[in-house]
Parts: C-alpha cells; sequence; structure tokens
C-alpha cells in the first residue's frame, strides 16, 4: 500500500512540477531515479518483514529492515534539522520513524520471547 501511495499519489505530486521546472534534465532525472529507489526500498524492506514473520529463524532480516528503516527515518530528520524544515512537512520523517519503531519493537519483542537472530528452526 505504501508503494501504491508513493507512485500513485507522491510521484505526480513531486515529479511532475520538477519536469515542468525549467532545472537542468540531469537534475530532474536523477530525481526520478531517486524518487524511485524509495518505492524499490519499501518493497525490498516490505518483502524481508514478510519474511522474517512468516519463516522461522529469520529474525535477521527484520534487524536489516529495521536498521535500514531507522537510517532513512534519520536521514529524514536529519535532513528537516539540518537541511531545511520544510522536511518536517512530508512524510518521510514520520513514516520511516514509525516503520522502524514498530520493526524495532517486534525484534525485541521476538527477542525477550529467546528468539535471536541466529535461530535457525
Amino acid at each position: 500500500m505504501g508503494v501504491l501511495a508513493h507512485e500513485l499519489i507522491g510521484a505526480p505530486m513531486v515529479l511532475d512540477p520538477l519536469d515542468a521546472s525549467t532545472l537542468p534534465k540531469n537534475i530532474v532525472w536523477l530525481h526520478h531515479f531517486s524518487w524511485h529507489v524509495g518505492s524499490v526500498s519499501v518493497i525490498a524492506i516490505v518483502g524481508m518483514y514478510w519474511y522474517a514473520s512468516s519463516h522461522s529463524g529469520q529474525h535477521a532480516l527484520a534487524i536489516a529492515a529495521t536498521t535500514i528503516s531507522g537510517g532513512f527515518a534519520i536521514l529524514g530528520i536529519g535532513l528537516a534539522i539540518f537541511g531545511d524544515a520544510i522536511v518536517w512537512t512530508t512524510p518521510a520523517p514520520y513514516v520511516w520513524t514509525l516503520v522502524a519503531g514498530v520493526g524495532a519493537f517486534g525484534v525485541a519483542r521476538d527477542m525477550s520471547h529467546g528468539q535471536s537472530p541466529s535461530d535457525a528452526h
């Protein structure tokens, strides 16, 4: 669902104005590339969480997905604090912090129940 929102709602809001701008084409198309890398990242993270939750002993995937999400959260917050506060008006710092937080909660819960990333059942 996140990927659909990103591509169907977000892309026209962000990429269409870029296409209409007078920015150099290499900057516009690098942003197109980066936008779609974000979508691929969401798909990969969802897949990692899904696989970890549905296959025993795959906690390392959940830890990796949580770490990546945490990195994206830090990036969003860092850009908002040190770059431009306008980033606070976008979903990035909030969504990625939520995903990383929920992921961390799930990993911690599993580890408190005696399951560790090295468990292979």
